[in-house]
């Protein structure tokens, strides 16, 4: 992982958890494997300190550690790089629960983020004292309720059973994994993949249309019903499985089921797979193909982005033709022959194209070389995952100065709205009320609050291409 990597992570555990925390994280990533006492002698922090620290760190598994030694066994620990960057997709986890199981549901996940693990009971009572201080009807808020949120939560597979740190940061012990009931944790990796399948539904709607977008929705949704998560592929759904399921959730689709199959398992893109053909055939995603097509859409969304039109089409053209001359890429461009070379020389410099050499001769000369482009895809999505974990790191830095210079208006307008909400709660109209800000500290801060928004808005479009491209690593890593 690059410099601009450590530093994002760096960020957003200080965001979280504070200076002493992320001082912690440095200090493991400039060592990669470090024990307890190189970190106490590094930081400068007593021993108590590093241990909270440290178990704090492994409770929200962004710290791990590993046992080494036979005899003497010695504790090492290294930070999760992964489990940390997965920090702001926080936010993104919490909003699909609240979309699918209400405000009840999204408290608890949102507390259960917050506390890293939790035991169920504790859990709940705090998301209980939370709901019953913020809901006006407190009689439809009870531990029955909560309870059976958390099951739903449970059976989606959005929490999941772990283990409990130790208090002074150590491995858990034999002893500490048997008492004390069973801890909680928020399985990302189960929001992850319902990114992925919304994904590819989006996806596919944009490159034909509703309908397409609902056959695989379904062929996706009878994958979780079968078997689960694949790292390759769905199980395979066959067509009366296919048509049942839409004869449930998009009844009007059934007549026309046989031919968005036909037109998607044609498709070059060869995300639809035909298994086989008996019975009316079976059906698959290939998440293979699906990674590599949208990692491609992505890509190109930046060369648009970054160089202009004509640079995006010529990219366009080499990613499709996979190797071709300098000539024919000018040819099928519509471009003039010198432009084109231009933007290709651009591309090229930018590293977003590579050139192969094929000698006719064996002297080598240039004449008689034939200099072909290509996209080095794999090392590009490394290069642009980290420009956008730095764009990333850039957008937090902006935010966090943009409040830090508004800080004394944000606070004043947290406290107008904590007066405003205990004024009602008491029934006085907030029209009543007299005003604590003017209307320049108002105007202010809306412009403040628009340049946040902004920069959120951002860093939103940027995860959507780090999930793309992170996908899309990953599995070239699994080939």
């Amino acid at each position: 992982m690059t410099t601009g990597v450590h530093q994002l992570v760096v960020s957003l555990v200080d965001d979280l958890f504070g200076p002493i925390c992320a001082k912690t994280v440095s200090t493991i990533l400039k060592n990669s494997q470090i024990g307890m006492k190189e970190i106490i002698e590094r930081t400068g922090f007593d021993k108590r300190t590093a241990n909270q620290c440290l178990c704090v760190l492994i409770k929200h598994r962004f710290v791990r550690f590993d046992e080494i030694g036979e005899k003497k066994r010695a504790v090492r620990y290294t930070v999760d790089i992964l489990q940390s960057l997965s920090l702001p997709f926080y936010p993104m986890f919490v909003n699909i629960v609240k979309q699918q199981h209400g405000d009840m549901a999204e408290v608890v996940l949102e507390e259960l983020l917050h506390q890293g693990s939790s035991f169920k009971d504790s859990l709940l009572d705090i998301c209980l004292i939370r709901l019953q201080t913020s809901v006006k009807d407190k009689h439809t808020v009870n531990m029955e309720t909560l309870d059976s949120i958390f099951e739903v939560l449970r059976s989606r597979g959005y929490v999941e059973k772990t283990e409990e740190p130790s208090e002074d940061g150590e491995p858990p012990t034999k002893k500490s994994r048997s008492s004390g009931g069973v801890m909680w944790r928020v399985n990302t990796q189960a929001f992850y993949t319902f990114m992925r399948d919304t994904q590819i539904v989006e996806f596919i709607k944009n490159r034909f249309d509703e309908g397409a977008g609902e056959v695989v929705s379904v062929i996706l949704l009878l994958n979780n019903q079968i078997d689960g998560d694949m790292s390759q592929c769905s199980s395979s759904a066959s067509y009366d499985q296919i048509l049942h399921a839409l004869k449930n959730k998009s009844p009007t689709m059934v007549p026309f089921a046989k031919s968005y199959l036909d037109i998607l398992t044609d498709s070059d893109l060869g995300i639809v797979k035909l298994v086989d053909d008996f019975g009316g055939g079976s059906f698959l995603i290939n998440f293979s193909n699906f990674y590599l097509e949208y990692a491609k859409h992505h890509i190109c969304s930046i060369v648009r982005e970054r160089f202009g039109p004509k640079s995006h089409r010529i990219f366009s053209i080499v990613m499709a033709k996979k190797m071709i001359e300098q000539k024919q890429v000018a040819e099928l461009a519509l471009i003039p022959y010198k432009d084109a070379k231009e933007l290709l020389y651009t591309l090229y410099t930018e590293n977003f194209l590579e050139i192969q050499e094929l000698h006719r001769t064996p002297d080598f000369s240039p004449l008689r070389t034939f200099y072909l482009f290509h996209v080095p895809l794999e090392k590009l999505t490394l290069k642009l995952l980290n420009v956008c974990y730095k764009a990333i790191y850039n957008l937090m830095s902006l935010r966090k100065d943009n409040l830090n210079e508004n800080s004394r208006l944000v606070d004043k307008s947290l406290r107008a709205d904590a007066s405003t909400l205990a004024a009602t709660q008491q029934g006085i109209a907030p029209e009543d009320l007299e005003d604590m800000l003017t209307s320049s500290e108002k105007q202010q801060l809306g412009s403040c609050m628009r340049v946040v928004k902004r920069l959120d808005l951002g860093e939103i479009n940027i995860l959507d291409s780090i999930s793309a491209l992170t996908h899309f690593g990953n599995n070239q890593n699994v080939h």
